[in-house]
């Protein structure tokens, strides 16, 4: 006997022993307190980039109801996160390689007053998680972008110590690889890695709710790609 998992990704299930079964039930009807979520990467891009990602024609396919641009971001939600590119505005405070964190802690938390007491430089917000978009019925015409599933973001020494508590106190789990921070959330990934060759994000990987015909790539700017495939995921590069 199978039993389809709790988790996000339909696709993944997990064997159940039938004898456990009734307890595995019990605890699934138990209050559950509400996961940390990873909701927002608000991330600043070179100019070039940022005309690109402005004027695609494949996003607002890709992202359907969860694509939203204006004259200064474009926000590219999926189920779980929405990624917001904004060009580098020297008047607003937006320099190129800056990127800002948005989560929903756990019940209880005590983010709002770690952040709090650091301010504008806390680096991290917290965010509601995504609207839920209404699909249509046929699954072949749902946008094909589903949840941002992994991130990898070149960031300063003192940016990784500042948010290192600040994701532990939100309830992720924080696990030093290197120089750097894996963080840990219940279906996403978040790498910190240290600013070597400049601060910035460099990867983004998104998991799709299908396979893309002939697994195209799409050019941004002089050197960001993404790249569809392997099967159903899609890997953006910076």
């Amino acid at each position: 006997m199978r039993c389809r998992s709790w988790l996000i990704d339909p696709d993944f299930e997990v064997p159940v022993d039938p004898m456990l079964l009734p307890a595995l039930l019990l605890t699934l009807a138990a209050p559950q307190g509400d996961p940390v979520e990873l909701t927002r990467l608000a991330i600043v891009v070179d100019g070039p980039t940022w005309e690109a990602i402005h004027a695609s024609a494949f996003l607002p396919e890709g992202f359907g109801g969860g694509y939203l641009a204006g004259p200064a971001e474009v926000r590219l939600c999926g189920r779980l996160t929405c990624v917001v590119m904004m060009p580098e505005d020297q008047e607003a405070g937006h320099r190129e390689g800056d990127v800002l964190f948005g989560v929903t802690p756990v019940s209880g938390s005590a983010l709002a007053d770690r952040i709090a007491a650091l301010g504008d430089t806390a680096g991290v917000t917290i965010e509601p998680a995504p609207e839920r978009l209404e699909l249509p019925r046929d699954p072949s015409a749902a946008p094909i972008m589903y949840y941002l599933e992994s991130a990898t973001i070149a960031v300063t020494d003192a940016t990784l110590r500042r948010v290192d508590p600040l994701f532990r106190s939100a309830g992720a789990t924080v696990v030093q690889e290197g120089e750097g921070l894996v963080i840990q959330f219940p279906n996403q990934t978040l790498r910190l890695v240290p600013d070597y060759a400049g601060a910035g994000v460099e990867q983004l990987t998104w998991r799709l709710r299908r396979e893309a015909p002939g697994n195209p790539t799409y050019r941004f700017g002089g050197l960001s790609r993404l790249r569809f495939g392997p099967g159903r995921t899609a890997t953006w590069d910076f």
